[in-house]
C-alpha cells in the first residue's frame, strides 16, 4: 500500500515539473515575440507606399501595407523581414538588439529601382512627296527584283487563293447569305439559273467580249 502512495506522489511531482518547464518555455517564447508596426515610405520623396509585400524570410507569414503605407503584424525578434514592391528595390530588415518590451514601431524606407531602357529613335512619318521621291529612285538588286516578280506571278497566287481555307468571318458571311436566300424564297420554288434570261444575256455578252478566253 505504501508503494502505491509513493508511486502516486512521484507521478504528481513529475507532472508538476513538466507543467512548470512548459510554462517557462512558453514564457521565453512569448518574450521573443514583438508587435511590429510602422509605415513604408519612399527614400527619395518620403511618400508612403501602399500595398507593399511584407513577409518573414524563409516562411509564408507576413502582411501588406494599407493605402497609407501602414502595417502591423507579430514576428520574432530574430526574424528577417523582407519588404518588396514593384518599382522598388527589396529591403531586408532586421530588428535592433536593444528592443525593450513586446512592441516595436519604425519607418521603413525603400529605394526606387532603376530600369535601363534601350535607346529609342523617334522620327516623323515621311510626306507623300518624300515617299514618291524615295520609291521612284530606289534601286533594287537584281536578285531581289527577280524574287519579287516570281512571288507576284498570277498562277501561283491563284492556286494559293483556291487552296486557302476560309476564315471564321468568311464562313459566317457564307452561312448568313445562305440563310438569307432560303428565307427570301421560303414557301416558293427557287429560280433555276438555266432559265434565267438575264444570266444568259451576261454569258453571251462575255463571249462576245472575249472575257472567257483562256489566258
Amino acid at each position: 500500500m505504501n508503494k502505491i502512495f509513493f508511486l502516486i506522489a512521484i507521478f504528481f511531482v513529475l507532472l508538476g515539473s513538466s507543467q512548470n518547464l512548459q510554462a517557462q518555455t512558453q514564457t521565453r517564447n512569448d518574450s521573443d515575440l514583438v508587435q511590429f508596426t510602422g509605415f513604408v515610405v519612399s527614400l527619395d520623396s518620403s511618400k508612403t507606399i501602399p500595398f507593399v509585400s511584407i513577409r518573414i524570410e524563409g516562411s509564408r507569414r507576413g502582411t501588406y501595407s494599407d493605402m497609407q503605407g501602414y502595417f502591423s503584424f507579430v514576428a520574432k525578434k530574430s526574424d528577417v523581414i523582407v519588404f518588396s514592391s514593384i518599382g522598388f528595390e527589396p529591403r531586408y530588415y532586421t530588428f535592433p538588439n536593444d528592443i525593450k518590451g513586446s512592441k516595436f514601431k519604425t519607418v521603413v524606407t525603400l529605394i526606387e529601382d532603376t530600369f535601363m531602357l534601350a535607346e529609342a529613335v523617334i522620327i516623323s512619318h515621311p510626306t507623300p512627296e518624300q515617299l514618291d521621291y524615295m520609291f521612284s529612285r530606289v534601286e533594287l538588286p537584281e536578285n531581289g527584283y527577280s524574287l519579287a516578280m516570281q512571288n507576284l506571278r498570277q498562277k501561283p497566287l491563284s492556286e494559293m487563293a483556291i487552296n486557302m481555307e476560309s476564315d471564321g468571318s468568311e464562313n459566317a458571311r457564307y452561312r448568313f447569305n445562305d440563310y438569307s436566300n432560303k428565307a427570301y424564297y421560303n414557301g416558293q420554288p427557287q429560280p433555276i439559273p438555266v432559265l434565267d434570261v438575264v444570266a444568259w444575256g451576261k454569258f453571251l455578252k462575255s463571249l462576245e467580249n472575249g472575257d472567257l478566253k483562256r489566258k
